[in-house]
């Protein structure tokens, strides 16, 4: 059996000194999927909401931990966690990651447990699993004899199991030899094959090969649809006045287009003030120029706080139907909605609303006498 390696990933593979960032692209022809760091403590990864969403548009399974801090209250971490994901929570589960030793307040199992259940609360019906080392579960974990029960509590959350230099992992219990879903092999894969910019990377396998991966996560065996074009204004620029507060730390790189894949020009730096100049369609993109005029680019808008006390500028999203000869509106976001109509090849419709990854739109046509979702892969986006 060929198990199935991803790496897991933070802004420590990606170096704020240079312009580049994580080329996830590159990471999709080798791993399988990829677990991102989302956080610790009372801080949100800063490259978090970057590399949650150029995975997702590299087409890489995705899964995300949080890095328990005894130094901080339980629930709060949980809450700051589930608060970034904008109903995206990802195809592989969520990961709480134990292994600090910071001896904070809230250390311990039952600290474990208060930030577990008030997860559960805050995404229901979606995968929790658990990050740990074999030595430190055993360590800090209820006592096998004394607390049985209270171990077995946390026997219903998949393992991802760390361990270095060895042909099968050490497990812990509760879990048995052998259970394991995820396992960390190496903390010194090679960086440069996985498109991210530090030497060394984490590593891991699935438990199964491919066929066994894709029938856990329920994945589809076809691609998603690609995303549409990310620049369909290139020729509008014109100032809105509106303006914007660097908030990455520290620095936030500015591109030739908006999207990884192109050129990087500069770098922004934290509480830089700047000026929105043009948008992508669906805004996670701006155009921006620093108010000395000395940088002019696209940034993502995940770390730009509009300061201006007044909301950006706000146009018509409009459309045209590329399906033929015509393209089903159906009640809401998915083909298991009854259709309520039909928009003609080449008609042009406007957007009113998205579902949460813009697979789906919701328009209505040039009367408004059909108002519905549509598949987003077959509306262009067109300036009229």
């Amino acid at each position: 059996m060929t198990n199935v390696i991803g790496p897991d990933v933070s802004f420590y593979q990606d170096d704020p000194e240079t312009p580049q960032g994580i080329d996830f692209k590159k990471m999709a022809k080798t791993a399988g999927y990829v677990i991102i760091r989302a956080g610790q403590n009372t801080w949100v990864d800063p490259d978090f909401k970057v590399n949650w969403r150029e995975s997702k548009l590299a087409g890489l399974p995705r899964g995300s931990y949080w890095f328990y801090d005894s130094r901080t209250e339980p629930k709060r971490q949980a809450e700051l966690w589930a608060q970034q994901y904008a109903a995206d929570f990802g195809e592989l589960p969520l990961f709480a990651d134990f292994e600090e030793s910071y001896m904070g307040p809230y250390r311990g199992w039952k600290n474990w447990y208060t930030f577990l259940e008030r997860l559960k609360q805050l995404v229901s019906g979606k995968e929790i699993a658990i990050y740990t080392a074999y030595y430190y579960w055993r360590d800090n974990a209820p006592n096998p004899t004394t607390q049985a029960a209270s171990l077995e509590y946390f026997h219903q959350y998949p393992l991802w199991i760390a361990n270095y230099n060895a042909s099968e992992p050490l497990v812990p219990k509760p879990w048995a030899k052998g259970e394991w879903l995820f396992w960390q092999y190496t903390e010194v894969g090679d960086g440069d094959l996985y498109g991210v910019e530090s030497k060394g990377i984490d590593l891991n396998y699935f438990n199964g090969d491919m066929d066994a991966f894709r029938a856990r996560f329920n994945l589809e065996d076809t691609p998603p649809p690609p995303p549409p074009d990310p620049d369909p204004l290139p020729d509008d620029d014109t100032p809105t006045g509106v303006m914007y507060r660097v908030t990455a730390i520290p620095s936030l790189k500015v591109r030739e287009g908006p999207g990884v894949t192109y050129n990087a020009i500069g770098l922004l730096y934290t509480n830089d003030v700047v000026e929105e100049i043009n948008a992508n369609a669906d805004r996670s993109w701006l155009k921006i120029r620093k108010t000395d005029g000395s940088l002019l680019g696209w940034s993502t808008s995940a770390y730009l706080e509009n300061i201006s006390g007044t909301p950006p500028p706000v146009e018509k999203r409009m459309y045209r139907v590329t399906a033929s000869p015509s393209l089903k509106v159906r009640v809401g976001p998915g083909l298991s909605y009854p259709s309520i109509g039909t928009n003609p090849y080449n008609s042009i419709v406007e957007e009113v609303d998205a579902n949460a990854d813009r697979t789906w739109l919701k328009v209505k046509n040039s009367n408004a006498s059909l108002i519905g979702w549509s598949l987003a892969q077959y509306l262009k986006y067109t300036r009229i």
